[in-house]
């Protein structure tokens, strides 16, 4: 009865000791700046803005896609972080793990069309590192290994290096993400 006793006096400490470090494992203020960066792919320009002089919690995303200057598409809510392009700049992929704006997958083409936007929430991806909030670990970021193969039809099928460090393909592991997110879903409205 006593070992019991003191068993779970030591696990109560231990929670109260560390309860705070898990509080701020997702903690984040952003500086009230705007932060912007462009990268180049052949005449097409995709500018990713952060703007947090507003709301430094929740800071304004947007990304902008401009030929010679010209904007072609605003798309707000949408961030990456690392941007991979076809072989000939034709359709762009953007890829992140971070759980803000919640972006997982854009996938754009060189006029601006947006062809697919997936959200970490609404697709649940096959992570390997997840926090509350933050994190969202579901592809390789230092070796991705993005490929574009064009098919006889002149349509390109995307694979990439997930966390695990296998090769998938993305139209396949977005299918998976969102029939994983309906399974949860419906449960939880069981």
């Amino acid at each position: 009865m006593r070992l019991a006793m003191l068993a779970s006096v030591l696990v109560m400490a231990a929670v109260l000791v560390f309860a705070p470090s898990f509080a701020r494992a997702d903690s984040w203020n952003f500086p009230a700046t705007v932060e912007s960066d462009v990268e180049v792919h052949g005449d097409v320009s995709v500018r990713r803005t952060l703007d947090a002089r507003k709301n430094q919690k929740y800071p304004d995303y947007r990304i902008e896609v401009l030929r010679g200057g010209e904007l072609l598409a605003r798309i707000p809510g949408v961030y990456f972080e690392r941007l991979f392009t076809a072989p000939d700049d034709s359709l762009f992929v953007g890829l992140s793990n971070d759980g803000l704006p919640g972006t997982a997958v854009i996938i754009f083409d060189k006029e601006g069309r947006l062809f697919a936007h997936v959200k970490h929430g609404a697709a649940e991806f096959d992570y390997c590192n997840r926090s509350v909030t933050l994190r969202r670990e579901w592809f390789d970021f230092d070796n991705p290994d993005v490929r574009f193969d064009k098919d006889q039809w002149g349509t390109y099928g995307i694979t990439l290096r997930n966390c695990r460090g296998e090769k998938i393909n993305l139209v396949e592991a977005i299918r998976e993400a969102h029939d994983r997110a309906s399974k949860l879903y419906n449960a939880s409205a069981r």
